[in-house]
């Protein structure tokens, strides 16, 4: 056997292998129950060329989350109102977003480390 047919054998078989291994974790993953939804996308808006507001479903909880270019940070975690009916519904803000009221806290948390 020629060395370029051993390499290219060699190579067909770890990426065999890794394939494999790849398909049963995915396999025993789902076969535990784990859910593969935990996160939910439920709205995302476009603020910049490189910004974006994101309402994120997490367990129940909706949160909303800024992203940039290689960042994302929180900005509010929502309530959801129950409707009428009894279920749960459209979200609401329990206060409106203070930027000026957040940084402060942040600063004064950050600065009694």
């Amino acid at each position: 056997m020629s060395a370029l047919f051993q390499t290219t054998f060699a190579l067909a078989a770890v990426l065999l292998v890794i394939w494999g291994c790849a398909y049963l974790l995915r396999k025993l993953q789902m076969g535990r129950g784990i859910p593969s939804n935990l996160i939910q996308l439920k709205a995302i808006s476009s603020l910049g060329p490189r910004e974006k507001v994101a309402l994120i479903e997490v367990s129940g909880q909706l949160i909303l989350v800024g992203v940039a270019a290689g960042q994302v940070n929180h900005i509010a975690t929502l309530q959801k109102t129950p409707d009428k009916d009894g279920t749960q519904g459209e979200t609401s803000t329990p206060e409106p977003f203070n930027a000026k009221s957040w940084l402060e806290t942040y600063l004064r948390k950050n600065n009694a480390k």
